[in-house]
């Protein structure tokens, strides 16, 4: 028995080693999802500040011409000191042009939004803010971005502006607060979220990496010169493809400033690939094969249809995926340093989620935050996993919360610690919730069949612990 064991061990040591584990949250919303509810439709934008999640819809109540902000709590309850009993609406568009308005940031007392308004949590707009409680708003803007040291700046095609805190331009900056860019940037289409909070992350040196829709460039400009740097990349771009013609759908920033990349090919929009740039803007080419990993359009015979979203969940970067059948079931799927890699052991996770959109373009949302995997699909959905890559061992490694058992185990799953447990819930690798217990230390695991799952272990202190154990 002892030589089967220590086999079973390895075995699922060199899974855990290349994969990445999900947990359906069942401490969020109603086993994991959130629904706004009726009266709203597509998320516009959503962000993230300590435990609180803020997102913005449609608000279909006054004929799509207002959106709604809404807070929820880190239970995915909504939180009722926001707005009015937790949301509140704000016209949709704005200035000469009808261009939506999106909230670009928020912090602990208010956001702001495009428009350069910036309101309270209350859902009223902060007087002492610029005019009225408005910044001015600039001929030709293409994005704001709130930097390190509090001061927002505005990008358009020529210039670069700063205004201070209180929402006035900054004299210090430039002449009377402005200064003119070295290169043109080319406006977007359309001012959605994406394109100016996950298009312009900040780097290295005092600067803000920029993406040129006309011809497809990532550029490294300094927001206190307005000067690209000639030095990134090859002659100030950013070199991102492996050959000749490919777009961007999307780029993360990496801790390291290094840039992990979403294109498909130009002649063939249905090839989808990743690549990696350096933080000096060259090509990793140790990154797949010769830089590239291409994404595969058929996975254990379903049918791919890819979002254009992604995030990078220590270092694996998660997809959505959607099958061609109807309705249309939603999958996660993942990658490596290497190759296509596994998540919970499966080559697709299934988040048990249908739905009725013909393509995900645009309509579902991914992101990483902390310790969470959160998911967003249109109309009102979300839905929150729990991030866990650990390596199943013999000897688990001791961590803030000291929590042990025998691993594998057979009838029953005996934890060892001194800390008081609320919960015990016992997933499969498809992230449904198989067994769960609560208070005792001692978990009845007969009817359990020979597999690996994944433990969720919460205390009385509120602390959650993830394992990974075997049934034998």
């Amino acid at each position: 028995m002892k030589k089967i064991v220590i086999t079973s061990l390895a075995l699922v040591a060199s899974l855990a080693n290349a994969q990445l584990s999900l947990v359906a949250d069942s401490n969020f919303g109603n086993n994991s999802i959130v629904d706004l509810g009726s009266g709203l439709s597509g998320f516009l934008s959503y962000h993230f500040s300590d435990n609180k999640i803020i997102v913005q819809n449609y608000d279909m109540t006054n004929n799509s011409t207002d959106s709604r902000i809404t807070m929820l709590s880190n239970n995915g309850s909504v939180d009722q000191t926001f707005g009015t009993a937790g949301s509140f609406s704000c016209p949709l568009s704005y200035g000469t042009s009808s261009s939506g308005d999106f909230i670009h940031n928020f912090g602990d007392v208010s956001l702001m939004m495009f428009s350069g308004k910036k309101f309270h949590y209350n859902g009223t707009l902060d007087q002492t803010y610029g005019t009225a409680g408005q910044s001015q708003i600039l001929p030709n803007e293409i994005y704001r971005k709130v930097l390190p040291n509090g001061k927002l700046l505005i990008r358009t095609a020529n210039s670069i502006y700063q205004f201070n805190a209180s929402g006035q331009l900054d004299s210090a900056f430039g002449t009377n607060g402005t200064m003119a860019c070295n290169s043109t940037l080319s406006n977007f289409s359309s001012t959605i979220f994406s394109n100016h909070e996950k298009y312009v992350p900040l780097h290295t040196g005092n600067s803000i990496i920029e993406y040129e829709s006309n011809s497809s460039s990532l550029r490294k400009m300094n927001y206190t010169t307005g000067n690209y740097d000639i030095n990134f990349g090859i002659n100030g771009n950013a070199q991102y493809k492996t050959g000749p013609s490919a777009t961007i759908m999307k780029f993360h920033m990496m801790p390291d400033n290094s840039l992990v990349n979403y294109l498909f090919e130009d002649n063939d929009p249905s090839v989808k690939f990743l690549t990696k740039t350096l933080s000096t803007g060259m090509l990793d080419t140790s990154f797949g094969s010769s830089g590239r990993i291409g994404l595969p359009a058929v996975i254990d015979g379903v049918n791919l249809l890819y979002g254009q979203d992604f995030t990078v969940v220590n270092n694996h970067v998660v997809i959505p995926v959607l099958d061609d059948g109807f309705p249309r079931k939603l999958y996660l799927m993942s990658a490596g340093s290497n190759n296509v890699s596994t998540i919970n052991s499966q080559n697709l996770l299934d988040t048990g989620i249908t739905t009725s959109m013909y393509n995900p373009d645009d309509k579902i949302f991914i992101s990483a935050k902390g310790n969470y995997l959160y998911l967003m699909i249109n109309p009102t959905i979300i839905k929150r996993y729990v991030i866990s890559n650990s390596i199943l061992a013999t000897n688990e490694a001791e961590s803030e919360t000291d929590i042990r058992f025998v691993n594998p185990f057979q009838d029953e799953l005996n934890l060892f610690t001194n800390e008081k447990i609320k919960s015990v819930e016992i997933y499969d690798q498809n992230g449904r919730l198989i067994l769960k217990n609560s208070s005792a230390k001692t978990v009845n695991t007969s009817n359990l069949t020979e597999a690996i799952y994944i433990i969720k272990i919460t205390t009385e202190s509120g602390k959650v612990v993830t394992k990974k154990g075997m049934k034998l």
